[in-house]
């Protein structure tokens, strides 16, 4: 009987956890013994998640971390519950002993019953004290509060893309042929809820499951409990709604079949991610290992809508992994901190598995099956995820969402894609200039807007621009005319046309950082353009400092960058 389990061993562990806490509550009656199943719930998972993961070794050093360390960090009882809590850890040893499963080098139940005995005072004021609570404040939290960055909008793939990756998912496959042997009127269930030898052999063999059901020829196959894939993929089915256990047998759900292909594999893909399974009232530190798992998965997810199509390097990966468990688990065990980067790594194979995930050439990526699932549960994680419309079919002002998310070549392919399913390309440069060029869109949005329409409807572009003089991006508008030997600068009042530069100048430092500030005051002028600055400092422009900051911090020429220094400290204090 397997008796040790990492992280990995997630539905191994809480199968075997279950079976011993039932015989445990039977040994419990049959021999009259005080003690609760539920405190020796708390007690495993405790081994399993902050231990060594042996449920069958057990010592003194062991029940003194569990009852003095780690339950007054983690556990809320009351007074009287918390008597109980020893007492049901010597019982549990006890139990294991006379179940022939208490590994050779435990403590004997008497040196554990002693302990314990000797123990429960401090143990109970020790988890009456609130500083200890405070102490063990939740090492998982970051897991939780981390801010995610912003997620690009995401383009939904045909459905002919998603349909192809869904077929290619063999659990899919598996979940139907289960779903079609559990025909109405269903297979007939064990007493615990477990199919019939006889069934789980053929569906083993049928999906192609991987279990051994001869066990290596290490003894009869008792239950089916014992084939753990099979174990794993009845759980999913029960999760997603493919089977149903009702009236002791294992039936077909009417409403999963009659999905298509594509919501049935979301709804299975949705099901095993989100899972959450009843835990002890007691333990809230285990909710808190789910909540890294969660937490993890909502993490790479959001990476992986990031980067698109191309996805994620797997040494990336990797790396992205290892940063985790730092993060959620500083300062922590060897054991919790590799527990930490294997339940990562689990979610990882899980999200293959399951074909939300795809791994060639080195890279992970999305799915075409997997990117809905990405967004369901970025959303229901509280996460905005805007949807990209096609181009085809998109308003002005959709595309023009865009400009802050997409590289330049995505996003001219975009826009000239765009352009060309509108019936009249004049109007529909009009129409994404006015949008751009709109009160609420930002200074690069703006100058992005003039620059696209420039490249893709140039016979156009001036006379779009053109009304938006004085407009709220008058500068930039300014400026582009004058580039474009559209304007005389002569028929400008000299204030406007410097702010029109400013505005320019701050595209500059927003998209490509001091050193494009510097390119363009220089351009063509045999000073550096030292002579622009003079009287600057009085323009009453907030992207002024940041324009003066950047030219008196990066110009190559000393008097330049000297100039303009000295204009921004007259700037801020005009006095001087």
């Amino acid at each position: 009987m397997q008796m040790t389990f990492d992280a990995r061993d997630e539905h191994a562990y809480h199968r075997r956890r279950d079976e011993l806490g039932e015989r445990f509550a039977q040994w419990l009656n049959e021999h009259d013994v005080p003690g609760d199943p539920n405190d020796a719930g708390l007690l495993m998972d405790w081994k399993w998640a902050y231990a060594d993961g042996r449920l069958d070794h057990w010592s003194v050093p062991d029940v003194d971390e569990f009852l003095l360390e780690w339950c007054p960090a983690k556990v809320v009882a009351p007074a009287e519950k918390c008597v109980e809590i020893p007492i049901s850890v010597a019982a549990f040893v006890g139990f294991l002993a006379d179940a022939g499963l208490l590994a050779p080098g435990s403590a004997t139940p008497a040196d554990v019953r002693a302990h314990c005995a000797r123990t429960t005072d401090r143990f109970v004021a020790e988890m009456s004290d609130p500083a200890n609570l405070l102490a063990g404040e939740d090492v998982f939290e970051t897991a939780e509060e981390s801010e995610m960055p912003d997620i690009p909008p995401v383009r939904i793939p045909p459905e002919s893309e998603r349909l192809a990756a869904v077929r290619a998912v063999p659990v899919m496959r598996q979940l139907r042929d289960l779903a079609e042997y559990c025909a109405p009127p269903g297979r007939k269930l064990t007493p615990k809820g477990n199919p019939q030898l006889a069934d789980a052999r053929h569906l083993v063999a049928a999906l192609g499951t991987g279990d051994d059901p001869e066990l290596g020829g290490a003894g009869n196959l008792r239950s089916s409990e014992e084939l753990p894939e099979l174990s794993r993929l009845l759980d999913l089915a029960c999760e997603a709604g493919v089977v149903r256990r009702h009236q002791g047998r294992l039936v077909a759900v009417a409403s999963f079949a009659a999905l298509d292909e594509c919501a049935a594999h979301e709804k299975v893909a949705l099901a095993a991610v989100s899972d959450e399974r009843p835990r002890s009232s007691l333990l809230g530190a285990f909710a808190e290992f789910d909540a890294v798992a969660h937490a993890w998965t909502i993490a790479l997810l959001v990476e992986m809508l990031r980067h698109g199509s191309n996805g994620i390097e797997t040494g990336l990966v990797d790396a992205l992994t290892g940063e985790f468990a730092q993060t959620v688990a500083p300062g922590m065990s060897d054991f919790m901190t590799t527990a930490v980067a294997e339940l990562a790594h689990g979610k990882l194979d899980e999200l293959l598995d399951l074909g939300v995930l795809g791994r060639e050439a080195g890279h992970i990526s999305l799915t075409p099956a997997g990117v809905p699932v990405a967004v369901e549960l970025l959303r229901q994680a509280g996460l905005d995820v805007p949807i990209r419309p096609e181009p085809a079919d998109a308003g002005v002002a959709e595309i023009v969402d865009l400009f802050p998310h997409l590289g330049d070549e995505e996003l001219r392919r975009e826009v000239d894609e765009w352009l060309a399913a509108r019936p009249e390309r004049r109007t529909a440069a009009t129409e994404l200039i006015a949008e751009s060029l709109a009160a609420h869109r930002d200074t690069v949005t703006a100058m992005t807007g003039i620059a696209l329409v420039s490249r893709f409807a140039a016979d156009h572009a001036v006379d779009a621009v053109r009304p938006h003089l004085e407009g709220p991006h008058d500068g930039l508008v300014l400026q582009w005319l004058i580039d474009q030997d559209a304007l005389d600068p002569g028929s400008v009042d000299p204030t406007r046309l410097a702010a029109g530069l400013v505005d320019f100048l701050a595209v500059g430092l927003d998209t490509a950082g001091p050193e494009e500030v510097v390119a363009v005051l220089s351009n063509g002028a045999p000073d550096g353009g030292a002579a622009i600055l003079d009287g600057i400092w009085r323009l009453d422009h907030p992207r002024l400092p940041d324009v003066l900051e950047a030219i008196g911090s990066h110009h190559p020429s000393k008097t330049v960058a000297k100039a303009a220094r000295k204009a921004l400290m007259k700037h801020a204090s005009p006095s001087i």
